[in-house]
């Protein structure tokens, strides 16, 4: 669903005149009335040629306690808005996107003669609040609805051959689920007779696949709005053009992309490398609406009512980070349907983007895993009228129009917990917009690398903190700054506790980061000091000679996470030491002289900034030595202290 903003919906384009469509919508609409549970279909008019005008009639239906009549819910995107056609509806023409159109005549010529729901037409646009009441039901109608259909179109540019290509890779693993057996049941997708070029390097594919891909990668996969309204149907139709498939129950669907999606060891030799990696590729993007139709089709039970609220949302939204909306707004709308956030829709003019996203960050506040602070900050510092700060939005509120805090893409410092609390994060809103609670002030950044992400190499980290000093061997936190460092490039505890990295000091896996970090400062090291010198890193690193960095014995599987995962710890973030010579990692907005703070309750360290009386906040950040309490036990000891703070 996408709703029109209040932009006039029928506009001049090579379809259409340019005149007036308000009388007609008042001819066309009549008021709903003022039981909640009530919606306006359309009866979709046969006619014998395919060619003939859409025409349509509306009723209303009553959705509770079951609807009144059957109906198929549309799913699809709106399309160019100044695009528009004319169908008939109640006898007076009505302007609609071509997209619409297209769908409408498509559904008819198909199957003759249908009653649906589709947004722009049932729901009268112009009227905000009908608009409102009628979001609310979005879960109804769309969970309640015969069928949902998604329109992915016209056949255009081998559309049809893309759902035909998705339809037999499902159908196959799901009918031949042991192994590869339902490799050699498809050769024609799986054999190679085309190409694709990735960073101007040309690899084989199959043509079919290389169709696919585009495919599942266009508006109509990537709107808000589709999300929930492939998710909440148990039965859901794609149709490109003439083709139409129908997507598999919920279970047998998430299972087969799961398995689709993955790339196991034992890969027959039948199935080149990159075919298989592109399937990998193609079933990643619907692995999200797969696992989401599971979860709801399993919502009646206690562990999964769990995340249909501010969890799930939270959750969902980490996913959804690079779905577009063509009103800020939607990206808290258009969930409602899945989330129960016990938030009323208003797209009236006094509320704004600011408002919306602040008060879904109010609900989402606390949450047994996850609190709203590991989504926010980290854009606040931007310029110009497209930022939240321009809008009147405290520092702390997400902007879900951006992508998500480079930090939570992976993993850090598993179970960590830098300053523990019974009841999670110990925030309290103040007047409804700001935040107020418990917090300890611990350092303060005195330094930042000029490189950052995937830039920043080892050797950049070791030379800025004089690794070869020996009387700087001593990390605050009494492990060796080499450790510390190993630690900060992987993620991981300092060695205190347990992992499921096993990143402890003394660790197999930790002796192998050990050898290929070493290897790959000893290089610049000696380019900078001279061969005869070399020696002497090993001294400085770890106060004496140790055969342990020899680089004989290294695992595959250690060489390989250390690359994958050292880059992906990177990807987005800001290296930072401290005046206290801690070492951590922040997001790209990390400056000189902010506040490194442990607020009671919240999972890891975060920066601000002063002003005034209260402070700004810039987001989680990864300091070695203070993830787990550290600050906790220092408070108990008398070692620092905590300090009311508000953020704004």
């Amino acid at each position: 669903m996408e709703l029109s903003q209040g932009l006039p919906i029928r506009q001049k384009s090579k379809f259409t005149q340019a005149t007036d469509p308000l009388p007609a919508r008042r001819a066309v609409y009549q008021q709903l009335p003022v039981d909640k549970s009530r919606t306006r279909v359309l009866v979709l008019h046969s006619h014998s040629s395919d060619a003939a005008p859409v025409s349509c009639s509306l009723k209303v239906v009553t959705l509770d306690p079951e609807p009144s009549s059957a109906y198929t819910a549309l799913s699809y995107v709106w399309g160019d808005a100044s695009v528009t056609e004319d169908i008939n509806v109640n006898g007076v023409p009505f302007a609609v996107t071509s997209n619409l159109v297209s769908a409408l005549r498509q559904i008819r010529n198909s199957f003759g003669e249908v009653v649906l729901w589709a947004d722009a037409i049932s729901i009268n646009q112009r009227d905000v609040p009908e608009r409102n009441q009628q979001i609310v039901l979005m879960r109804s109608i769309y969970s309640k609805a015969e069928r949902v259909i998604g329109w992915l179109g016209p056949d255009e540019n081998g559309g049809s051959q893309a759902l035909k290509t998705l339809e037999t890779l499902l159908r196959t693993a799901i009918r031949y689920p042991d192994n590869f057996e339902w490799v050699r049941k498809i050769p024609e997708i799986l054999m190679v007779n085309g190409t694709f070029t990735k960073d101007g390097i040309q690899y084989e594919s199959n043509h079919r696949l290389e169709k696919l891909l585009p495919w599942l990668r266009s508006p109509f996969w990537t709107r808000i709005w589709i999300v929930q309204e492939l998710i909440l149907p148990l039965n859901l139709r794609l149709m490109c053009g003439e083709e139409f498939t129908d997507v598999p129950d919920p279970d047998s669907f998430y299972r087969t992309v799961n398995r689709l999606a993955k790339l196991p060891n034992g890969r027959p030799e039948s199935v080149p490398l990159q075919i298989r990696m592109r399937i990998v590729e193609g079933m990643a993007l619907l692995r999200l609406i797969a696992a989401r139709r599971l979860r709801h089709s399993r919502r009646d039970d206690v562990v999964d009512r769990v995340w249909e609220g501010a969890l799930g949302f939270m959750s969902a939204r980490v996913q959804l980070e690079f779905h577009q909306t063509s009103d800020p707004r939607d990206h808290v709308y258009g969930l409602l349907g899945l989330f129960d956030l016990d938030i009323v829709p208003d797209y009236g003019e006094d509320m704004t983007v600011g408002d919306v996203y602040l008060e879904v960050a109010r609900r989402c506040l606390k949450t047994e895993f996850r609190d709203i602070l590991t989504l926010a900050g980290t854009r606040h510092s931007c310029s110009g009228s497209y930022c939240l700060t321009h809008l009147d939005s405290p520092s702390w509120v997400p902007d879900w129009r951006l992508a998500i805090p480079a930090r939570i893409r992976l993993d850090r410092y598993p179970k960590s917990h830098a300053f523990p609390s019974d009841g999670g994060l110990q925030m309290q809103i103040i007047d409804n917009k700001w935040l107020g609670g418990s917090a300890v002030l611990w350092d303060t950044v005195s330094k930042t690398e000029s490189k950052v992400g995937w830039e920043l190499t080892e050797w950049d980290l070791a030379e800025r903190i004089d690794i070869e000093k020996p009387g700087d061997r001593a990390y605050p936190s009494g492990i060796t700054r080499f450790q510390a460092m190993i630690i900060l490039w992987h993620g991981g505890y300092d060695g205190s506790k347990a992992s499921r990295c096993d990143l402890q000091p003394g660790s197999e896996l930790f002796r192998s980061y050990e050898v290929i970090f070493f290897a790959n400062i000893a290089k610049p090291w000696t380019n900078k000091h001279g061969l005869s010198e070399r020696p002497k890193l090993v001294h400085h690193v770890i106060g004496g000679n140790d055969l342990r960095f020899r680089a004989t014995s290294i695992p595959k599987d250690h060489r390989e996470s250390y690359i994958a995962r050292s880059r992906q710890l990177r990807y987005g973030m800001r290296c930072f030491h401290t005046e206290k010579g801690y070492i951590g990692f922040g997001p790209l907005t990390t400056e000189v002289g902010q506040l490194i703070c442990v607020l009671e309750g919240h999972r890891a360290p975060v920066l601000l900034e002063r002003s005034d009386s209260h402070y700004l906040f810039f987001g989680d950040c990864d300091v070695v030595g203070i993830m787990n309490g550290e600050v906790l036990e220092a408070v108990k000891r008398g070692e620092a202290e905590m300090t009311d703070i508000e953020i704004r």
